[in-house]
């Protein structure tokens, strides 16, 4: 049996979305354009999980197929250990829009972002570890390598793509004295 991130999978993330937009809109009295980065990073989001979750072989032809690895053995808890690689390059490149986007949604320090990034690369690689438990062998190998990447990945994108794009609009904001909405002023204060 395989799952995959459609049918019932899909369908779940998509009812959680209404409900969480539903919640921020008449509880929170959320802007449209809030909802808009929040659908963003939603989406976002849910492609990485597919990206890195699914599909999930859990069946007894698969692990023959597969040949059963075992989990514990073909983990990589050694920084580092086989250099930098395409796997890093990609690893980095996934992460990139989460720390470019999540200042449009939640106010963020550095140290905000340090820990959204140590998390995220954490969370996917333990999602990794879990299915490979639990259907016991793994096509994906946990690496603390991901965990790096990633967390640089989410650095590179606050640091760089955010505070450029932040430096961007306050220069438009001065240069054509523009009035700032509740979402700009957000992005002026993070």
């Amino acid at each position: 049996m395989a799952i995959y991130f459609n049918g019932i999978v899909l369908n779940s993330f998509i009812v959680l979305y209404c409900l969480i937009a539903l919640v921020m809109k008449l509880k929170f009295k959320k802007s449209y354009t809030y909802l808009f980065c929040f659908t963003v990073m939603y989406i976002y989001i849910c492609n990485v999980i597919n990206l890195t979750q699914f599909p999930i072989y859990i069946d007894d032809d698969q692990r023959k197929a597969f040949g059963g690895q075992n989990v514990w053995r073909d983990m990589n808890l050694i920084p580092l250990k086989h250099g930098f690689s395409m796997t890093s390059f990609y690893n980095i490149l996934m992460t990139i829009p989460l720390g470019f986007g999540f200042p449009f949604i939640i106010k963020v320090s550095l140290k905000k972002v340090m820990y959204i990034g140590l998390v995220a690369g954490l969370l996917f690689e333990m999602g990794q570890l879990l299915t490979a438990l639990y259907a016991g062998y793994t096509f994906r190998f946990v690496d603390v390598d991901d965990v790096i990447f990633n967390f640089l990945g989410t650095l590179i994108g606050y640091l760089i793509l955010f505070k450029l794009f932040k430096g961007i609009v306050e220069s438009f904001i001065t240069k054509f004295s523009l009035k700032s909405n509740s979402m700009i002023n957000h992005i002026r204060n993070t």
